[in-house]
């Protein structure tokens, strides 16, 4: 090949490379500006309501901003153009209490050149109309608490908001973060991990807040990930596994506040009665087998015995001791402490795979056995409760044995603490949030307006 053809390919060669390059980074530039949501210009704002304003984009994207109180918002976008309105779940269930607002009050809408404000008495929201990024400040204090560093990203089934982190700011929150509280430098899942181990998480909650004077409570029930500057210093990287933005701002002064703002939404939280600040006892004894073995345990007969939950000739356990086992009973568990001198509050009896509390054929003659374990359980300060292994309400086809009927358990057996699991908690989420909640209604209901105890997981 001579020189000239060299040169001449060689030129061609470049001036394509030349193009490419510069088409590329058009198109990065197109996609920088687009992320920098300087194509998602703010065109207009109104107030549709006493408590609402929606900011109205030049792409005609409308951003609701919704005050629940005067220093509590909140803000919804869904790029699909579907109204505002409570995230979906299988089984529906509810994450805000019923009355949920308090008192607003006027609100002040302000549409600059350049920016938008929008205030209550005791917040201000600042938005950049060419940027659509936003601060928010706490009017009383003068102190922007939150501070935007990119707009709200959607992406495929997740939804970012990318805060300012700023220097000795600290998050506390997440609902149960096994081994964790204090979580600056560290990012946590927002999901049910079924894990009770360090670093597991078994009870998320989708709510945190900040040293800087504000919380936020993402309104999903979806999986998230909260990182506060795990990824890069400087900022806090909040996202869900959703399609549309929908999240609460709180901005109060101090820790105990900001929570009180989080219980206005989801409800107090729970005071337990006064029986559960004492030690609770909880184990089966309706199911398994004691036999004579010298290795075993030391029973107050003298003799040691081994347990199985098999039958393997030995004394099978009861709840009243009814079938001359009175030593493999629970009320004898109930001596036990009262001998020993460690006061009991309460006990659940069937905390074990095919427990049950009942020997007999019927239903109502195991409620019976169980109010007969309840009276000699409260005669003694201790109140009773039950494991829940199957549905709480009589269904079909399930044994004497496994069968329930919660109504008849609290209202005639006196049962006065519930742990709920598998069939009442499922996989957590909204399935696991009905079941506290149903148990929740029952207890004071059919209890003589007792306080509800529930344990529960997931």
């Amino acid at each position: 090949m001579t020189r000239l053809k060299q040169n001449y390919f060689l030129s061609k060669g470049t001036l394509l490379a030349m193009l490419l390059l510069c088409f590329f980074t058009n198109v990065r530039a197109q996609n920088n500006q687009d992320k920098e949501g300087i194509s998602h210009k703010i065109k207009g704002v109104e107030q549709i309501n006493p408590t609402t304003v929606q900011l109205i984009f030049t792409d005609n994207q409308r951003l609701s901003i919704d005050f629940y109180g005067e220093n509590i918002f909140r803000a919804f976008e869904d790029t699909s153009g579907g109204i505002i309105r409570k995230p979906e779940s299988k089984p529906p269930a509810d994450i805000l209490v019923n009355n949920p607002r308090k008192i607003v009050g006027s609100l002040k809408v302000n549409d600059d050149a350049d920016r938008v404000t929008i205030a209550s008495g005791r917040v201000t929201i600042d938005i950049d109309k060419n940027t659509s990024l936003f601060k928010v400040i706490n009017n009383v204090t003068q102190k922007v608490v939150l501070e935007t560093l990119k707009p709200i990203e959607f992406g495929k089934g997740k939804v970012t908001l990318i805060l300012k982190e700023n220097p000795q700011e600290y998050y506390y929150g997440g609902g149960v973060q096994n081994g964790r509280f204090s979580h600056r430098g560290k990012s946590i899942a927002i999901e049910n991990q079924n894990s009770w181990t360090d670093g597991g998480v078994a009870s998320p909650t989708p709510f945190f807040w900040s040293t800087n004077g504000y919380g936020i409570m993402w309104y999903t029930f979806e999986q998230g990930k909260y990182d506060f500057g795990a990824t890069k210093a400087g900022e806090v990287i909040l996202s869900h596994n959703t399609d549309y933005f929908d999240v609460f701002f709180m901005v109060d002064t101090a820790a105990a506040n900001l929570l009180q703002d989080f219980y206005q939404l989801t409800g107090n939280p729970v005071l337990l009665p006064k029986f559960a600040f004492y030690e609770g006892h909880l184990n089966a004894y309706n199911r398994d087998y004691w036999k004579h073995d010298t290795t075993g345990i030391l029973f107050e007969d003298g003799m040691h015995y081994k347990e199985s939950q098999k039958d393997n000739g030995g004394i099978k356990e009861s709840l009243n001791g009814e079938k001359n086992n009175y030593q493999f009973s629970a009320r004898a568990v109930i001596d036990r402490y009262a001998t020993n001198d460690m006061p009991l509050g309460w006990i659940l009896p069937n905390d074990g795979y095919g427990a049950g509390y009942g020997q007999t054929s019927t239903l109502d003659s195991n409620i019976a056995n169980l109010k007969s374990f309840g009276d000699y359980a409260r005669k003694h300060g201790v109140q009773i409760g039950l494991w829940t292994q199957s549905d709480l309400h009589p269904k079909p086809g399930v044994s004497a044995l496994l069968q329930r009927d919660i109504v008849k358990e609290v209202r005639d057996a006196g049962v006065r603490v519930l742990k709920t699991d598998v069939a009442w908690v499922g996989a957590g989420y909204s399935f696991g949030l009905n079941g506290v909640s149903d148990v929740g209604h029952i207890v004071p209901y059919y209890g003589n307006d007792s306080r509800p105890f529930i344990i529960s997981l997931d």
